[in-house]
C-alpha cells in the first residue's frame, strides 16, 4: 500500500465530514457541469469514478442521471466500506486506477476528481480508462494543476496543465476542452475516446 492510500485508508472513517468535501461538493458540481455543457446529448448508461473515496460524486450522479448504472472504484477498502453504506444500490469495489477490473469498452463515462496526484503511475492509469471506455467514451478529469517549477518547490505530484494534456493524449484520448476553476489551481480536462 503507497503512503497515499495508507493515509486515505486511515481517514476514510472522518472522511465523509471533513472539510475538504465543501471544497469538492464544487468541483463535483463544475466537472458534471462541464460535461454536460461540452457533450449536451451524453447518453450514459454506465458511469465510473475512479478514486471514488466515499462515493459523493457518484450519489450527485445518481440524482441527475437516475437511470444510469454507477461504479466507483478507489484503493482503499474503509472508502468503500463507508460509500457502501451511504450509497448501497451504487457497485463499488477495491481497485487502484493502474488495474481497473472492468471489461473494455464498458463504460460510457468516467470521472475521476482530484486523485490522479495519488495514482502511482498516472499514464498506467490514464491507458486503464482509456481501456475500459466505449467508442466515444467520455473522461472528466480534474486534479490540482500547477506548474512543474512550484510543484518541484512545494514537492507536489501536481502536474502542469500540458503534462495532463500529454497524458491523455497518449493514452489514445481526443481532448476536447481544459476549464480552470479555484483560482486558476483546479484543471478540469474532457477527453473523448475516438473509434480506430
Amino acid at each position: 500500500m503507497n503512503n497515499d492510500v495508507e493515509r486515505f485508508e486511515h481517514w476514510s472513517s472522518t472522511y465523509e465530514h471533513s472539510w475538504i468535501h465543501r471544497w469538492l461538493d464544487e468541483v463535483h458540481s463544475f466537472m458534471v457541469e462541464t460535461v454536460a455543457a461540452e457533450v449536451p446529448r451524453l447518453d450514459s448508461k454506465v458511469v465510473l469514478d475512479v478514486g471514488c473515496g466515499t462515493g459523493r460524486l457518484l450519489r450527485k450522479v445518481a440524482s441527475l442521471w437516475p437511470e444510469t448504472q454507477l461504479l466507483g472504484v478507489d484503493p482503499a477498502v474503509g472508502m468503500i466500506k463507508i460509500a457502501q453504506k451511504l450509497a448501497p444500490t451504487i457497485n463499488f469495489c477495491q481497485a487502484r486506477a493502474e488495474s481497473l477490473p472492468l471489461a473494455s469498452g464498458s463504460v460510457d463515462l468516467a470521472f475521476s476528481a482530484v486523485s490522479l496526484h495519488h495514482w502511482e503511475n498516472a499514464a498506467e492509469g490514464v491507458r486503464e480508462v482509456q481501456r475500459v471506455l466505449c467508442d466515444s467514451g467520455i473522461f472528466c478529469l480534474a486534479d490540482i494543476s500547477i506548474p512543474g517549477w512550484l510543484a518541484k518547490v512545494f514537492r507536489s505530484k501536481a502536474r502542469s496543465g500540458s503534462v495532463i494534456r500529454d497524458l491523455l493524449i497518449q493514452a489514445g484520448l481526443q481532448l476536447r476542452a481544459q476549464r480552470r476553476t479555484n483560482a486558476g489551481i483546479l484543471l478540469v480536462s474532457l477527453a473523448a475516446k475516438t473509434s480506430k
